[in-house]
C-alpha cells in the first residue's frame, strides 16, 4: 500500500460520516417552535413541550374569568364575555394545530388571527383583556425565529396594555390590577426568552456533540488505515517479490525456489497476525482515550470533576474493562445523575468512579439497566466483580475490581 491510498483511505473516512450523520435542524430559539417541514417526530415533541406550558397558562387565566364576573355588570354581560374567552382561549390552545407545517408567513397569519380576537375582548370584556394578551407573547415563539424578535413582540404587547390603562385612567387601571398586566407580560416574556435561549444553547451544545463524535470517528478510521498500511504493506511487498523471483527460479533453481516460497509462507503468517492484533486491538477500548473523553464530557456538563491524567496506573489486562467501566459510567453522570460533581479513582486493580447527584442506587446483586448490564457480562468475563452503591459524595457509587496479579 503506498502512501497516497493511506491518505485516500482516510478522506474516505472523513467524507463517510458527513453523508451518513443526520442532519441537525438549525437551532431554533423556542422549544416548541418546529421548523417548517419538520418530521412527525419532532412535531409531536414540540406538541408534547406546548401544551404542557399552554394548559399551565389557561389555569391561570382563571383569575380573568373570576374578575369578569366580578366587576358589576348583568348576568347576560357577564354570559356574552365568558362566551368570548372561552373562544380566544380555544384559539390559543389549538392555533399550533393549524402552524405545525405551515411557513412563517402562514404562522404570522394565524397568530395576527388570535391576536385580533384577543383585542376584540375589549368591546365584550372591557379592559381586563388586556390580561389575555399573555397568551398572545406565548404564541410570538411560533413566529420569532430569533430572541430579539420575540422580544419586540412582547414589548409591542406591554405597549398596548399601558395604551389600554391610560384610557381607563390612572386610577382605575391601578384599583382594577390593570397596570400590573405589563408586569406580568415582561416577566412571562422574560421567562420565555430565559428558556428559549437555554433550549438554544442545548441545541448547540448537540451539535457540538455530534460533531465531536464524527471527528472522533475520523480520526479512528484514519489510525486504523493507518495500523494496517504499517503492518501489511511491508509485508505484502515483500511476498509478491518474492513469489515473482520463486516462480522465475522454479526451473533454473528448485531448491532456491522452495527456499522464496517458505519465506512467502512466513510473511504471510506473520502478518495475518500482525492484522489479528491490530483488530484486536481496534476493538478494545482504550482508557486513556476514554479519560480525555470524560473530562470533556464532564466540562461540556458543566461537572466539576477529579480524573487521573492517564491511565498508566492500571494494569495492562485490566485497562480495556476500566475503560469501558469509566464510559458507562460518566455518560450515566451526565444523562441521569443532575449531578455538580465527580470523582473517578484509580489504582491497578480497580476503578471507581463515584457523584453527588440523584442517580438510582443499585445493588452489587441487581442488574441495573442495560448499560451496567453490559458492564457486569463484560467483568465477569474476565473475573472482575462490579459493584454499585452509594458514594462518599451522597450520590452514586460504581466500581470495578479485578483480582491483584
Amino acid at each position: 500500500m503506498s502512501d497516497a491510498t493511506n491518505t485516500a483511505e482516510a478522506r474516505g473516512a472523513d467524507d463517510a460520516p458527513r453523508a451518513s450523520r443526520p442532519s441537525r435542524p438549525a437551532p431554533r430559539s423556542f422549544p416548541w417552535a418546529v421548523a417548517p417541514g419538520a418530521s412527525d417526530d419532532d412535531i409531536r415533541i414540540g406538541r408534547r413541550r406546548w401544551y404542557a406550558g399552554a394548559v399551565f397558562a389557561l389555569l391561570w387565566q382563571a383569575l380573568e374569568v373570576i374578575a369578569v364576573w366580578n366587576d358589576g355588570r348583568s348576568l347576560r354581560a357577564h354570559l356574552l364575555a365568558s362566551v368570548a374567552l372561552a373562544v380566544v382561549y380555544a384559539a390559543y390552545l389549538f392555533a399550533p394545530e393549524l402552524m405545525w407545517r405551515r411557513s412563517i408567513r402562514g404562522r404570522v397569519a394565524v397568530v395576527v388571527g388570535v391576536a385580533v380576537l384577543a383585542g376584540l375582548l375589549l368591546l365584550v370584556v372591557g379592559p381586563l383583556a388586556v390580561w389575555t394578551w399573555l397568551l398572545v407573547a406565548a404564541l410570538a415563539g411560533f413566529v420569532a425565529e430569533r430572541l430579539w424578535e420575540a422580544g419586540v413582540v412582547v414589548l409591542g404587547i406591554v405597549g398596548a396594555q399601558f395604551l389600554v390603562a391610560a384610557s381607563t385612567g390612572w386610577d382605575t387601571a391601578v384599583n382594577s390590577g390593570i397596570l400590573f398586566a405589563p408586569v406580568i407580560t415582561v416577566s412571562v416574556g422574560a421567562s420565555m426568552l430565559f428558556f428559549g435561549r437555554q433550549r438554544e444553547a442545548e441545541q448547540r451544545l448537540g451539535v457540538a456533540q455530534d460533531e465531536i463524535t464524527r471527528l472522533a470517528v475520523v480520526e479512528e478510521r484514519a489510525r486504523f488505515s493507518r495500523d494496517l498500511h504499517d503492518v501489511l504493506g511491508h509485508s505484502l511487498t515483500v511476498v509478491a517479490m518474492k513469489s515473482e523471483l520463486a516462480a522465475r527460479l522454479v526451473d533454473a533453481d528448485p531448491a532456491r525456489a522452495k527456499a522464496e516460497m517458505q519465506d512467502v509462507e512466513r510473511l504471510s503468517r506473520e502478518a495475518l497476525q500482525g492484522l489479528r492484533q491490530a483488530v484486536s486491538g481496534y476493538r478494545q477500548a482504550d482508557l486513556d482515550a476514554e479519560l480525555v473523553s470524560a473530562r470533556a464530557a464532564l466540562d461540556a456538563a458543566e461537572i466539576d470533576a477529579v480524573l487521573p491524567s492517564d491511565g498508566t496506573a492500571a494494569a495492562a489486562d485490566a485497562r480495556s474493562l476500566f475503560a469501558w467501566v469509566l464510559r458507562e459510567g460518566v455518560t450515566n453522570v451526565v444523562r441521569h445523575a443532575a449531578a455538580s460533581r465527580v470523582r473517578v479513582t484509580l489504582t491497578r486493580t480497580a476503578l471507581t468512579v463515584e457523584d453527588d447527584g440523584t442517580g438510582t442506587v443499585g445493588t452489587t446483586g441487581g442488574t441495573g439497566g442495560n448499560g451496567l448490564r453490559g458492564l457486569r457480562e463484560r467483568a465477569d468475563a474476565v473475573g472482575a466483580t462490579l459493584t454499585t452503591g452509594t458514594s462518599d459524595l451522597g450520590g452514586f457509587l460504581l466500581r470495578v475490581e479485578r483480582s491483584g496479579r
